[in-house]
């Protein structure tokens, strides 16, 4: 809230001048004093003005977010929810009329868009918990490696797009945060694989108490003058077309990142892939960040 100038202040302006009235001060020092406290006033409800200021644009941005965000949000749920809806009607009322292929294939449908409203909606819970600062980086020793395969495997079961390679001895565990790294590569990899078509790899590399992610594909790759823009809530390319998406994922790897103390650098050209590099710090016993 913007303060206010406390009544004391005039009080003490008015003290002031009619000391040095009475007292018979030359007039030189009383003009003084008086333009002193005059630009104090000035000063003061200037600086008043431009927090005011300051404080509208939050209040527009923030209302601006929030009608993009009920706007984005409503829309990508409502196309999930009538591919459900579609599916199920047929599988009920028209089931005689589907060979066991179809049934399946609706069958398919139904998961996937159960399985995407499930992500999105817990990427919105994420959000929350990130702009209330209730998310932390709880290092705990695991087995990096089995981490990865067990996040390729929930994001393509039974399937072999994702080619994981370790380019160095790793230890049998490291000091990191799970679930940030579950986080950052959940989302990297399902982009690489909904933006490209050829296979996706995945590179893990352990070298001077730093491991290191490597996530490359050869998809449509990100215009050089929209890379920064793949941080902020909802930003998205101009060449992701028809894709679906609402621009939540780059914005959560980003703050994954931050919060574990680890460096994103990205490589990209249109039409060539895109290379993500992931730099996160190990720590140990004495260097244990919360």
């Amino acid at each position: 809230m913007i303060n206010h100038i406390h009544p004391l202040f005039f009080l003490s302006y008015g003290a002031i001048i009619c000391f040095l009235l009475l007292w018979n001060v030359n007039p030189v020092i009383t003009l003084i004093v008086s333009i002193l406290f005059l630009w104090k006033f000035y000063y003061f409800h200037r600086k008043c003005l431009e927090k005011f200021v300051l404080q509208l644009d939050a209040l527009y941005e923030t209302a601006q977010a929030r009608g993009i965000f009920t706007s984005v949000v409503s829309h990508e749920l409502r196309n999930p929810m009538a591919t459900i809806y579609s599916s199920v009607d047929l599988l009920e009322n028209y089931p005689q009329n589907l060979a066991d292929i179809e049934k399946a294939h609706l069958f398919e449908n139904i998961r996937k868009n159960i399985h995407r409203m499930t992500k999105m909606m817990d990427d919105i819970v994420t959000i929350g918990r990130f702009q209330r600062k209730q998310i932390f980086c709880h290092p705990e020793a695991i087995d990096v490696l089995s981490l990865c395969t067990t996040i390729c495997e929930t994001l393509e079961p039974g399937k072999q797009r994702i080619e994981v390679t370790v380019s160095t001895q790793l230890p049998e565990t490291l000091k990191v945060d799970p679930s940030l790294i579950d986080l950052i590569l959940s989302n990297l990899l399902s982009n690489a694989l909904k933006y490209s078509d050829r296979s996706i790899k995945l590179c893990i590399n352990f070298s001077n108490s730093f491991l290191i992610f490597d996530v490359i594909d050869q998809g449509i790759g990100i215009p050089m003058d929209e890379i920064k823009k793949l941080s902020q809530l909802f930003g998205r390319c101009s060449n992701t077309g028809m894709r679906k998406g609402i621009g939540i994922g780059m914005f959560l790897v980003s703050h994954c990142i931050k919060l574990h103390h680890g460096k994103l650098q990205i490589r990209s050209q249109e039409n060539q892939g895109t290379h993500f590099k992931i730099t996160l710090p190990i720590f140990d016993a004495q260097n244990i960040v919360y």
